[in-house]
């Protein structure tokens, strides 16, 4: 790998095809038939009945309309995709994943659903109308005013349905993909009260049940989300069994780099190769950032349909005619826009790819990435570069800006090559924002060599360079902020420029390369590191670590607090706050429980780290695999651990009591303790000390188990004076 400094402003030699769609009869209806989703649902004639009794099952859901009236209208193929019901009606589901029970909870505050129902706005491209016609008697008839507003407008169905930038599809494209093949399994997306329940075939997971946590909210929260009943992909150590419908095999783009600070993306020329991993697809889900806008998309060198709106990620592309599993799609997208630091396009599978980059640039600014290859001079005072890592990566940022660098290269006590970039317009003008070049990069290097002691070299081991500006850490890149408002309090308590240098640092072993299977491992991307770097500013620094520790612990308490907890294998549905903090503590745990008291020896832990770090950047792990390699260094089961802290909310809450009892000139300490906020099966290895009189601090490891607990402790030769 090489990572070369270069001076630059930007731009490319780019012909940029215009917006070009191949509106074929295909596509041509498509988009007539998206604008009839959105058809105004009044004035328009429709079907209506009178209904009583009517059942209908959903994968895990039952909807039970007593009586009522309901309306079909927006017709596609001569089939209505829209119900209003008007009356009184029953839903019930059962949330068959303990993980997502608790995730429902945090949204709903109750883990199933069994309610009454007045009023519930329906979108469907399954058997729904079939099944009510097989029992009910339809008549012309437009929806009124009043039922309209009680139903639509009043409970927001339009609203929550409608694509917005919130949303993570197109809703109205989703429901086109199953009216093409509409049948009994086919899109389904009912609300009712303050839920919303959609069963999407062709999402990676198929149910979806969300909730309006608060009144006014832009999007219902998504509160259980799971694959459908035939997979049965229901145990918690199983979710990450993902069948993602296609995978990124690999990314190259010709990109055109402009603007006054060098972040626009004037002109982007983007190939990728996806594999289709689904029985067979007509409709591809493609993702591009908002900001980027689309001019046109090819499919193996002509023009395709597709639909995509201003306001959100989601691009549906129509291919001409179905793919089969194992077949390679070749995309070429022409577009533009400001969001340079999610420049490039992506499917719902995370998996790591190649990369190949062509940058032109005009003189002026810098810019810097691992694999970068020499600079060529070009017309027009403009410069061409090919960025070419060899490792694959799940994201790939650059750091754009202008001015003149020098380079400083130090060598690590491991012998690793570490180029400093030195920015002359950088100003010492900050006061105590300015870290001084000293501090700066001797801190780095110590920070560098302590991890390096623990962990081993990083898994993809090279010089690489440390920029004093940007904001992503890559592997051959740590972006450690030179100016950066951490020397005085609070910060300074927490580790000041230590607790900088040492999670961008750790990204080095846990950064970018690493291959998460799902969403739902992205708790250990971002604690990983920030757990890592509390080991260095617990060997510099000392007490930093423990205020870092205490400061986290009270945001997940917050966080708690405020009914917003959720178990860290939902995924980034979990707040980043949450993932970070409370997996930081779970990394924590784990530590002391690994912990050899007699000898004080760390090295068991420091082992799992180091097979963690190389477990997550060699191959795709789930959960499961997180735990399993905790098991082998712990020796034991872990799965009563993992099931509270990693598929499990909330936290305990201990209370104890104790005496000291002096039995035959020997001391003991009985003990009882209640845990609050547990299961009934809940244990736990808790850390004590006993001081005595003397001072003299004796610690120990008691497992605590259930809600209610007594255990003795000692005999002791000097009576305790505090547990």
């Amino acid at each position: 790998m090489r990572l070369l400094k270069v001076t630059i402003l930007l731009a490319i030699c780019l012909v940029v095809v215009a917006s070009v769609s191949a509106e074929s009869e295909f596509g041509k209806k498509l988009k007539n038939d998206y604008n009839l989703l959105h058809q105004d649902l009044l004035n328009n004639t429709g079907e209506f009945a009178e209904i009583s009794n009517f059942t209908y099952k959903k994968d895990v859901a039952t909807f039970t309309f007593t009586e009522g009236i309901i309306h079909l209208l927006r017709y596609v193929d001569d089939r209505p995709t829209t119900a209003v019901f008007i009356g009184k009606g029953h839903a019930t589901m059962e949330i068959p994943v303990h993980t997502e029970r608790l995730s429902l909870f945090t949204a709903a505050r109750d883990s199933v659903v069994d309610t009454e129902f007045e009023s519930c706005f329906i979108r469907f491209a399954d058997d729904f109308d079939l099944k009510l016609k097989e029992q009910l008697t339809f008549e012309p008839k437009q929806l009124s005013w009043k039922n309209f507003n009680i139903a639509a407008k009043q409970g927001q169905g339009e609203v929550y349905f409608k694509p917005t930038i919130y949303h993570t599809y197109d809703n109205y494209f989703q429901l086109l993909r199953s009216i093409n093949e509409r049948g009994p399994e086919g899109y389904f997306w009912v609300d009712f009260n303050r839920y919303i329940f959609t069963f999407d075939p062709n999402r990676p997971e198929q149910v979806c049940l969300g909730y309006e946590f608060q009144a006014a909210d832009a999007e219902a929260t998504e509160g259980a989300l799971f694959q459908r009943r035939e997979n049965d992909v229901y145990a918690d150590s199983s979710l990450s069994q993902i069948d993602f419908p296609t995978t990124m095999l690999d990314r190259r783009a010709t990109i055109e780099m402009g603007g006054i600070d060098g972040k626009l993306v004037d002109a982007a020329e983007t190939t990728v190769k996806v594999r289709i991993d689904a029985d067979s697809l007509r409709f591809v889900s493609l993702f591009l950032d908002l900001n980027m806008k689309v001019d046109s998309i090819y499919y193996d060198g002509n023009p395709v349909d597709y639909m995509r709106r201003k306001d959100f990620n989601f691009s549906g592309i129509v291919l001409p005619a179905y793919a089969h599993e194992g077949d390679t799609l070749t995309f070429t997208l022409w577009y533009h826009g400001k969001q340079f630091d999610y420049a490039l396009p992506w499917v719902e599978n995370p998996a790591p790819t190649p990369h190949h980059l062509t940058m032109t640039t005009q003189k002026g600014f810098n810019y810097f990435m691992p694999g970068m290859g020499p600079i060529e001079e070009i017309d027009g005072g403009k410069q061409r570069f090919t960025v070419a890592p060899t490792e694959p990566y799940n994201a790939f940022y650059w750091a754009p800006y202008s001015g003149g660098l020098d380079t400083l290269v130090l060598t690590s006590k491991s012998g690793m090559s570490m180029g400093f970039l030195v920015w002359d317009l950088m100003s010492k003008k900050y006061s105590n924002c300015f870290i001084p070049h000293d501090m700066y990069q001797e801190t780095t290097v110590e920070a560098f060599d302590f991890l390096s002691g623990i962990l081993g070299n990083p898994p993809n081991a090279f010089a690489f360079y440390v920029s004093p500006a940007g904001t992503f850490t890559m592997p051959g890149i740590m972006c450690v902020p030179q100016i950066a408002c951490v020397r005085e309090e609070p910060m300074l308590s927490y580790g000041g420029f230590h607790a900088v240098t040492g999670r961008e640092a750790a990204r080095q072993w846990f950064g970018a390369t690493m291959k998460p299977a799902t969403e739902r491992e992205q708790w250990i991307v971002e604690a990983a590191p920030e757990y890592v770097n509390l080991l260095w500013l617990q060997g510099s620094l000392g007490t930093a670590a423990y205020a870092n520790l205490i400061n986290r612990r009270d945001t997940v308490y917050t966080i708690v607090e405020n009914k917003r907890d959720r178990p860290l294998a939902t995924g980034r549905r979990a707040s980043v706050s949450l993932r970070s903090n409370k997996g930081l503590w779970v990394m924590h745990m784990l530590r002391f429980m690994m912990y050899d008291i007699d000898s004080g020896s760390e090295d068991v832990f420091f082992r799992f780290l180091r097979e963690l770090s190389l477990l997550c950047n060699i191959k795709t792990f789930t959960n499961y695999d997180i735990i399993k390699l905790a098991e082998k260094h712990y020796g034991q089961t872990l799965d009563w651990f993992f099931n509270y802290w990693l598929y499990g909310a909330n936290y305990p809450e201990f209370e104890v009591k104790y005496s000291v009892m002096n039995e035959g000139g020997k001391f003991y300490i009985d003990a009882a303790v209640k845990t609050d906020k547990v299961p009934a099966e809940f244990k736990m290895p808790v850390m004590l000390r006993v001081v005595s009189d003397d001072g003299r601090s004796l610690f120990m490891r008691q497992t605590v188990n259930g809600t209610e607990d007594n255990f003795r402790l000692g005999p002791y030769d000097v009576e305790p004076k505090e547990l």
